[in-house]
């Protein structure tokens, strides 16, 4: 277990134990890790992406303020699946990033965004989201979740510019939701 100098909190633990079965679903663990945060003093929290390896489920978890998810305050939680206990945590993205922010007003529509984005990506959910840059600056963005021959995709479009800012490819399988 790491705690931070100042302010005392913890920025990661990891519990060794080994974990053998699985009795408990993802969406059980998920619900672990949820009620795991809540009681730790960390609310507005929701799970965005997971991985299972072996008998655990690590998940994170992103802070949603004003409706907008807030990627830069991720927490990752581990959840063996044998009991619900978690034996992971890591809260750096929180503890680095977490504020109260200057939300900038949105200036482009979201039938704008739809008419900029190619018309074969067939477009499932749009929503507001705030993104870390490669730079570490963030910007305010409509997070455009859609397929396109079989495969899942996200597209960030800056939601003041209308700047395409990011494409990542959703990799779905029984191990988990990640991307790329």
């Amino acid at each position: 277990i790491d705690i931070t100098k100042q302010g005392g909190m913890v920025l990661w633990m990891l519990d060794s134990r080994s974990v053998e079965t699985e009795n408990l679903t993802v969406e059980e663990a998920v619900s672990a890790g949820m009620e795991f945060l809540q009681y730790h003093g960390y609310s507005g929290m929701k799970e965005s992406y997971y991985e299972k390896t072996g008998s655990s489920v690590t998940i994170n978890y992103a802070y949603v303020g004003q409706g907008i998810t807030m990627y830069s305050d991720l927490i990752k939680v581990k959840v063996a699946l044998d009991d619900g206990s978690i034996v992971g945590f890591e809260s750096r993205g929180y503890i680095m990033s977490h504020k109260e922010r200057e939300i900038p007003a949105v200036e482009i529509s979201e039938t704008e965004v739809r008419s900029q984005i190619n018309s074969h990506l067939n477009i499932n959910q749009i929503k507001l989201a705030m993104i870390p840059l490669e730079s570490k600056r963030e910007v305010l963005c409509y997070e455009c979740r859609g397929d396109f021959n079989g495969q899942n995709y996200l597209i960030y479009i800056n939601a003041v510019t209308g700047k395409e800012e990011k494409i990542l490819l959703l990799l779905e399988s029984e191990e988990g939701v990640l991307t790329m």
